[in-house]
């Protein structure tokens, strides 16, 4: 009775793992269109010498508010043209370190990094000190883009 309700169990999850993909969008990752945009896009560019602008120009031509998505885009590139130079400032200051001095260099690096952010997260959250709700949240978002203007995909 007991190898009967194993195989029993057995067999019904492989049916049912059998239905689960049957589910799934073509391609297999579950995305969707967003994922045959993006293979779309990816073929069309693969040639071009400035593939980013390419690709952008790609997504954004599908999209329904072309104009909204061009400055998304131009937003998250610039973000993250910040990003890179933040890293390259911190391995300029790591520069003729090898090894494990190279290692612990940039994670003191990091971690100077985040205090600095955790410093400016504080004082933004005392510039709007006795705030509550929407108000807390506006104020909080105009404090962080005077310290640190972020991306898109952060803002409310």
């Amino acid at each position: 009775m007991n190898r009967f309700a194993t195989t029993l169990a057995a067999a019904s999850f492989a049916l049912a793992t059998t239905f689960a993909q049957a589910q799934m969008t073509p391609g297999g990752h579950g995305m969707g269109p967003m994922h045959d945009g993006m293979k779309a896009a990816h073929e069309a560019c693969k040639d071009k010498p400035d593939r980013r602008a390419c690709m952008m120009e790609q997504m954004c031509a599908k999209a329904p508010d072309p104009a909204q998505c061009h400055a998304r885009a131009k937003e998250r590139s610039q973000h993250m043209q910040q990003r890179a130079e933040k890293r390259q400032m911190m391995h300029e200051a790591c520069s003729g370190r090898r090894g494990d001095d190279l290692t612990n260099c940039i994670k003191s690096q990091r971690q100077k990094y985040r205090a600095e952010r955790l410093e400016q997260r504080q004082k933004a959250h005392e510039a709007c000190n006795g705030k509550r709700g929407d108000e807390l949240g506006k104020c909080l978002g105009e404090q962080r883009q005077k310290f640190a203007p972020r991306g898109p995909h952060l803002r409310g």
